[in-house]
């Protein structure tokens, strides 16, 4: 480490090259990979975007009970509503995903899984198990630790990139 122009602790540049080497190149594998398999194993071509749509539908509504709304899906996503409402449309005509009236109040559009799309989820769900499991096997408990807590640093970074941008 050392101190940069403006006066904080920042890393060399080799270092920094090299991490954001490995980032740039782990994102483009995850993508093409799980591109693949969602190809491979249902022969749909999903982009990470909507891998991320059905995601973020499976994590709020599988087997909780509770159902996620279009801005809600947005909010979660960081995206703006119409955006949104289009990725669920998509979504709905690839027989992924249905959309219903909410019975508690008809303004809201509740969005959830078809049996496809769950099938698809759980893949996804499968697939960062593995990847999670892969990356810790013969980590220390304390190498995991340091692991997350710089991806927490880097997710920081972009939280805060996103809402100054």
């Amino acid at each position: 480490m050392k101190e940069t122009d403006g006066g904080s602790v920042g890393c060399d540049i080799e270092y920094a090259e090299k991490l954001v080497e490995l980032l740039t190149s782990t994102y483009g594998s995850i993508d093409v990979l799980e591109g693949k398999l969602l190809k491979r194993g249902h022969g749909l071509d999903l982009s990470v975007s909507e891998s991320h749509l059905l995601e973020t539908v499976g994590r709020a509504t599988l087997h909780t009970g509770n159902s996620i709304s279009v801005s809600e899906i947005a909010l979660k996503l960081n995206i703006k509503v119409p955006s949104a409402t289009s990725a669920v449309n998509r979504m709905v005509g690839k027989g992924l995903l249905k959309k219903s009236r909410s019975s508690r109040d008809g303004r809201r559009v509740d969005v959830t899984l078809t049996h496809q799309g769950e099938a698809i989820y759980r893949l996804h769900v499968i697939f960062h198990q593995k990847m999670a499991d892969n990356i810790a096997a013969d980590m220390s408990e304390e190498e995991r630790q340091v692991l997350l807590a710089g991806l927490s640093r880097l997710d920081c970074f972009y939280a805060d990139a996103i809402e100054k941008a």
